[in-house]
């Protein structure tokens, strides 16, 4: 009888931390859909701003907003190139016959080169939350520099 009741109580223990669960997911699914609505009506905003036309000062948002993506995507090389030279430098050098001078750059070389391609692919997301931080900042400072421009 006491173990029937231990596993009833384990039972009922089980249930309500999937209730719980279930809950906690429904929520997760709810702030998801908010930060996508709010990053749809973000991405929304910054296409119509770029959609102005380039005026005689030169200056397009589009341009802007292509160089800015491509910084976010160096930095982001740059920061997983770093990252995979620690983590290549936690491998243990082979000690029967050693790693010559010439290897070593072939590999540093090598991972720049992979990690720079990571980052044009989509990396790891760095390069996305920068850019999404950083791109209503650069395109007011576009617009502002086209108003001052114009008016010159």
């Amino acid at each position: 009888m006491v173990n029937g009741m231990a596993g009833m109580n384990a039972l009922q223990g089980a249930q309500n931390w999937g209730a719980r669960n279930t809950s906690k997911e429904a929520l997760q699914a709810t702030t998801d859909a908010a930060r996508f609505e709010e990053s749809l009506k973000r991405a929304k905003e910054s296409l119509e701003k770029a959609e102005l036309s380039v005026d005689a000062s030169g200056i397009s948002v589009e341009k802007e907003s292509t160089k800015l993506r491509e910084a976010c995507q160096g930095f982001e090389a740059m920061f997983l190139d770093i990252m995979f030279r620690e983590m290549r430098n936690t491998v243990p050098e082979n000690t029967l016959f050693g790693e010559s001078q010439g290897e070593k750059i072939w590999h540093s070389m090598l991972d720049t080169e992979l990690m720079q391609n990571v980052a044009k692919s989509g990396g790891v997301g760095i390069a996305d939350m920068m850019y999404d931080n950083l791109i209503d900042q650069v395109t007011s400072q576009t617009l502002a520099a086209k108003g001052k421009v114009g008016n010159s």
